[in-house]
């Protein structure tokens, strides 16, 4: 099985997508929680760029 970088690279992408237009629409319902949910979505991003 041959791993394609540019395959890698689009999964990903799609994945952090998703979760940007799941946290946006929680801050559209919670906007108290914006601070909260941008620092989870950083510290996730920062795991998935150093463990990839």
């Amino acid at each position: 099985m041959t791993y394609n970088y540019y395959m890698k690279s689009e999964t990903e992408t799609r994945v952090v997508g998703l979760l940007a237009v799941l946290i946006g629409i929680l801050m559209i319902i919670y906007p108290q929680l914006v601070g909260y949910l941008v620092g989870v979505f950083l510290i996730a991003y920062g795991l998935l760029k150093i463990f990839s």
